[in-house]
């Protein structure tokens, strides 16, 4: 009887070290998150989560996986998870208005960001974001000054001045929205939306062969919307 005992148990214990830890799965769906492979990755994070439905990281994760699939709704849901279990990351607010941001849901976009604000004050990325979505909701003031520290706290990265620019113009500044996008320009060359706000400016500033040949360089770079202009105000 003993025999037969010992043998289930090893059975047991063979079967049970076979079945991957949490931390193998996490592992496995971040490597194939970052090959944006995300099928792949929810699919282990769906075994994570079998094993543990209140492991945090796996559900943030699929969300972001949800939410480059564009399967928004799932993505929410994951966030929402989160923050019922914890109230302390800014990661899943983040996330979530991000995803609220994209469905322009921008009142709920910005109650997120600013909640992730609140928990960490001090990331560029929460303030562009949230910066991107007081312009939508023609908070323009806010907006800059969203930017601007944005610039503050990582002055290398072109997004803000050149998110900047676009209120700038949209308030009629012309002189302050050419600034920025030169310097968005500096920091990255091939920014074809700076080229194509640099050509809206000189067109609508009287000077259509120097806006022509910025819509150019927008169009050579990658920018749809360039292609659209150059037919309308460039033939």
């Amino acid at each position: 009887m003993s025999l037969k005992i010992n043998y289930l148990l090893i059975i047991m214990l063979f079967t049970f070290s076979c079945n991957p830890s949490e931390e193998t799965l996490l592992k496995e769906s971040r490597a194939k998150m970052q090959e944006e492979s995300y099928d792949e990755a929810i699919n282990y994070l769906n075994k994570a989560l079998s094993t543990n439905n209140t492991n945090l990281d796996a559900l943030n994760m699929r969300g972001v996986a949800y939410f480059q699939k564009e399967e928004y709704s799932k993505a929410i849901e994951d966030f929402n998870k989160y923050i019922e279990l914890d109230t302390s990351n800014y990661k899943p607010y983040y996330n979530r208005g991000n995803t609220h941001l994209e469905l322009n849901n921008y009142e709920n976009a910005l109650l997120d960001y600013n909640r992730a604000i609140n928990l960490k004050p001090n990331d560029a990325d929460l303030y562009i974001n949230r910066g991107t979505t007081l312009f939508e909701l023609k908070q323009y003031e806010a907006a800059i000054e969203d930017n601007r520290f944005a610039i503050k706290l990582s002055p290398n990265n072109y997004i803000p001045h050149l998110n900047n620019a676009k209120v700038f113009i949209q308030l009629g500044g012309f002189e302050e929205a050419e600034k920025l996008l030169n310097t968005t320009l500096e920091l990255n060359p091939e920014s074809g939306e700076a080229f194509y706000w640099l050509g809206f400016i000189k067109i609508n500033t009287g000077k259509p062969e120097e806006g022509c040949d910025h819509l150019v360089k927008a169009k050579n770079r990658g920018f749809q919307d360039a292609e659209n202009a150059l037919d309308k105000f460039c033939k």
